[in-house]
C-alpha cells in the first residue's frame, strides 16, 4: 500500500503542475505563438567533460513542441517564441512574425499569462466537487488536549471532547477553522459554540476561548489540539515477543485503552501507563476503516525510576516548596480559595503542622490525601492561612490527586516572562537538595534537606554541562542519563559543615517513586468521509475554492503583518509529507488537498513578481499604457533581483521544509 501512495502523490502532484503549465500552452497555442518546449518538472544539470548538459527523464516531439518530463519536480515550463523571463536574451521580434509572443496584443498576452492560474482556479473548483463524490475526511473539530499552561485552562470553559460547531459565527467542519481564525479574525479570544456530553445529555453552549502566544509559532493561537489517535511506535512495538503471532503489535498501532479506560489523548496514555504496577491489558486497533481489526494484549511496561509527576528524582527533591501560579476555575484550589502568589507552606496533621521544604512533599501529600478533605497551610501577604481543600482525582493517574493550578518556585506574581526567566535562571545556578524522600537511603546516610549539592556522578562520570558548569540543568540532563542505564548509581558531593562528602544511592526501577513508560506517537484523527449529492458537491466546491482562497491570501498578508512568519511556510517537502499521510484517508482526500495545493498555485502565481504570471502580466500591462515596452535595461535589473528572490525564496523553503518535517516534526 506505501508504494500505492506514494504514486498517488506522484502522480496528483504533477498533474496539478501539468494544468497549470496546459493552462499557458493551450492558450499560446489558441492565440498562434509557437511553443518550442513544454516541460513538467526541470532538467539536471549534470558536468560531462563538453561542458554542463541538461538531463530529463523523458523527451518527445510532435508537431514542433519537445514535451519533456524533467528530474527536479518542484514546477514546470512553456518555452514560447519571442517570450523570456530574462529580457535581452532572445532576438528582437519580426514584424511579419505572427507566432511571436511580442506581437500579440495586450488581450492576447493577458490570455496566455493568466492561462495557467485560471486553469488552476478551475481545475480546483472541479477538484473539490470530484472530492466530495469520492468521499472527504477533515480533522475531527473535537478537542484532544488543552495546553495546561495556557490560559484556556485557567478559565475552563472549553473541555476535552467537545465538538466545536462555530467559530466567530463561522460554521466549522475542520479543526483547521479554529486555528485559522485565531490567526485571521485577531484579538485576544475567539467565540465558540461547542457540543458536549453532560449527565449523559447533548447540550450546547456558547464558550470564548482565549487565545496565548504559542511559543513555538510566535503566534496567538487556541491552546487546544484536536482530537487525535495514540500510536506505538516502532521501538515498542519491539518490546512485544514473537510468540504472541498475529496479535504481535505493529509500529503505528492505536492504543484505545489502557486496562479498560479509554484512551482520549497522548497524555492519557501516558498516564494510564505511568501509574501501573506490573502487567497491564492494551485495547490496541490496526487500520482506519470500518473493518479495521480490534483486539487486547497482555503487556508488562518498562520502568524508569522517575517521571515527570513524581515527587522525588533519586530519592531528591530539586524544587522548593512552591507557590500557585495560575488556579484553573472550578478546580479543588479555586474551590478552596487559593490565589496567585500564595506559597504553598505545610499541610495540618493532627494538633501540629508538617512545613513543606520542597515540591516532593507536596505531591506526595496530595497522592496521600486519597481525594478526602485536607488543611493546607498557605503563606499570604507575609501571613499565614489555613485553607480547607479536597483534592481532585488527576486526569489520566488514577490514584493520584491534584489541587488543579499550575506552580512556580518563586512568587510570580507581577512579574513578566522575562522577570520569570531570571527568577528560574538564577534558582537553577544552585543545586539544592530541598527535600529528601522520607526512609530513603540518602537520609540513613545522613543527607539533610536543605544540603547544598556541589557535584554529582552517575556512575562514576561527572555531571557536567558542556560549559564546565554544574547546575540545576546539568542534574537533569544526568538523571535523564541514569534512567537509560538500568541499575545506575548516582553519587552525590555535599558540602558540610565538616567539609565535602559523599552519599551514594542505586536506582531503583520499581522504587516508590518509578513510573511504567511507553513511546507513543500521535496521528491524525480524522472525520468519517463527507460525500454529497451532485449538486450539493458543486455548491461545495466553489465554497471551499472561496474559503481556501481567503486563507492563502490572509497568510500572504499576515506575512507582511508578521502575525506568519517566513519559517510557518511549507514547501514541496512539506506539502509530499502531507500528501502522503493524506493519501491513506482515501483517494478523495488526496484529491481536495490537491484542489488546495491547485488554488495555492494560482494565487501564489499571481504575486507581481517579474518571474511569475502575476509580474510578467503586471508589465505587460505597463507597456499597454505606455504604449511602449518597458526599457530593456531596467527589466533586465527587476528581472535579476526578482529571480534571485524567488530561488532565494525557494531554496530557504525547501530547507525550512527539511528542518520541519525531519527536526520539529510538525508534519
Amino acid at each position: 500500500m506505501t508504494i500505492l501512495y506514494i504514486l498517488q502523490v506522484l502522480v496528483g502532484f504533477g498533474f496539478v503542475i501539468f494544468i497549470h503549465e496546459m493552462g499557458h500552452f493551450l492558450a499560446a497555442k489558441r492565440v498562434g505563438i509557437t511553443c518550442p518546449a513544454f516541460s513538467i518538472g526541470f532538467p539536471l544539470p549534470v558536468w560531462t567533460p563538453k561542458g554542463w548538459k541538461a538531463f530529463n527523464i523523458f523527451r518527445y516531439t510532435w508537431r514542433g513542441t519537445e514535451y519533456r518530463l524533467g528530474w527536479i519536480p518542484f514546477g514546470g515550463y512553456v518555452q514560447m517564441r519571442g517570450q523570456s523571463d530574462t529580457p535581452g536574451e532572445v532576438d528582437g521580434p519580426k514584424k511579419d512574425d505572427a507566432s511571436d509572443y511580442r506581437n500579440k496584443t495586450y488581450f492576447q498576452k493577458t490570455q496566455v499569462l493568466l492561462g495557467g492560474v485560471t486553469m488552476n482556479a478551475i481545475t480546483a473548483i472541479v477538484g473539490f466537487v470530484l472530492a466530495f463524490q469520492l468521499g472527504v475526511t477533515f480533522i475531527e473539530p473535537t478537542v484532544g488536549m488543552i495546553d495546561q499552561r495556557s490560559q484556556a485552562w485557567v478559565d475552563n470553559e472549553i473541555k476535552v471532547g467537545d465538538r466545536v460547531l462555530e467559530v466567530n459565527d463561522r460554521d466549522v467542519v475542520d479543526f483547521e477553522d479554529v486555528v485559522y481564525a485565531g490567526i485571521f479574525d485577531g484579538g485576544d479570544s475567539v467565540r465558540l459554540k461547542i457540543e458536549r456530553e453532560e449527565g449523559g445529555k447533548t447540550i450546547r453552549k456558547d464558550v470564548t476561548l482565549s487565545l496565548d502566544d504559542d511559543p513555538m509559532f510566535g503566534l496567538k493561537l487556541p491552546a487546544i489540539k484536536a482530537k487525535h489517535r495514540v500510536n506505538l511506535t516502532e521501538e515498542e512495538a519491539a518490546q512485544f515477543p514473537e510468540s504472541l503471532g498475529e496479535d504481535r503489535p505493529k509500529d503505528g498501532d492505536e492504543v484505545v485503552a489502557v486496562n479498560g479506560r479509554k484512551v482520549l489523548n497522548f497524555y492519557d496514555a501516558l498516564g494510564l501507563i505511568e501509574c501501573s504496577r506490573g502487567e497491564v491489558t492494551l485495547s490496541l486497533r490496526r487500520g482506519l476503516d470500518e473493518d479495521a481489526r480490534k483486539w487486547d494484549v497482555k503487556y508488562t511496561p518498562r520502568r524508569k525510576f522517575y517521571g515527570d509527576s513524581s515527587a522525588y528524582m533519586a530519592d531528591v527533591s530539586f524544587l522548593p516548596a512552591m507557590y500557585a501560579d495560575r488556579i484553573q476555575r472550578g478546580s479543588a484550589a479555586d474551590r478552596a480559595g487559593l490565589r496567585p502568589g500564595d506559597r504553598i507552606s505545610g499541610i495540618v496533621e493532627g494538633a501540629g503542622v508538617r512545613k513543606f521544604g520542597s515540591f516532593g512533599e507536596l505531591t506526595s501529600a496530595m497522592d496521600a490525601s486519597g481525594g478526602n478533605t485536607i488543611v493546607l497551610v498557605i503563606e499570604r501577604d507575609g501571613k499565614q492561612q489555613q485553607l480547607e481543600v479536597t483534592p481532585d482525582p488527576r486526569e489520566s493517574r488514577p490514584g493520584r490527586f491534584s489541587l488543579g493550578i499550575n506552580v512556580a518556585p518563586f512568587n510570580p506574581v507581577g512579574l513578566d516572562a522575562k522577570a520569570q526567566q531570571s527568577e528560574s535562571e538564577k534558582l537553577a545556578a544552585k543545586v539544592v537538595a530541598w527535600g529528601i524522600r522520607p526512609g530513603s537511603p540518602l537520609l540513613a546516610q545522613g543527607m539533610k534537606p536543605g544540603d547544598e549539592i556541589v557535584g554529582m556522578k552517575v556512575n562514576g562520570q561527572e555531571a557536567r554541562q558542556p560549559n564546565g558548569k554544574f547546575d540545576r540543568d546539568a542534574v537533569q540532563s544526568a538523571l535523564l542519563d541514569a534512567a537509560a542505564k538500568e541499575g545506575a548509581e548516582i553519587t552525590y558531593t555535599v558540602n558540610t559543615q565538616q567539609g565535602t562528602r559523599e552519599y551514594k544511592v542505586k536506582v531503583d526501577e520499581n522504587g516508590p517513586d518509578s513510573i511504567g513508560f511507553i513511546s507513543v506517537a500521535t496521528a491524525e484523527q480524522r472525520s468519517q468521509p463527507v460525500t454529497y449529492p451532485l449538486l450539493k458537491s458543486v455548491s461545495e466546491g466553489f465554497y471551499h475554492s472561496k474559503k481556501v482562497g481567503y486563507k492563502i491570501l490572509m497568510t500572504l498578508a499576515a506575512l507582511f503583518t508578521g502575525r506568519v512568519k517566513l519559517w510557518h511556510l511549507g514547501g514541496p517537502v512539506v506539502i509530499a509529507k502531507r500528501s502522503y499521510s493524506l493519501a491513506q484517508w482515501g483517494i478523495g482526500t488526496l484529491v481536495f488537498f490537491l484542489a488546495f495545493i491547485s488554488i495555492n498555485l494560482a494565487i501564489v502565481n499571481l504575486i507581481p513578481l517579474p518571474v511569475l504570471d502575476g509580474g510578467q502580466w503586471l508589465v505587460v500591462t505597463i507597456e499597454a499604457i505606455r504604449g511602449r515596452p518597458m526599457p530593456e535595461r531596467a527589466m533586465g535589473v527587476i528581472s535579476t533581483v526578482s529571480f534571485f528572490l524567488v530561488v532565494g525564496l525557494m531554496l530557504f523553503v525547501l530547507g525550512n521544509d527539511l528542518v520541519t518535517v525531519f527536526w520539529r516534526k510538525w508534519v
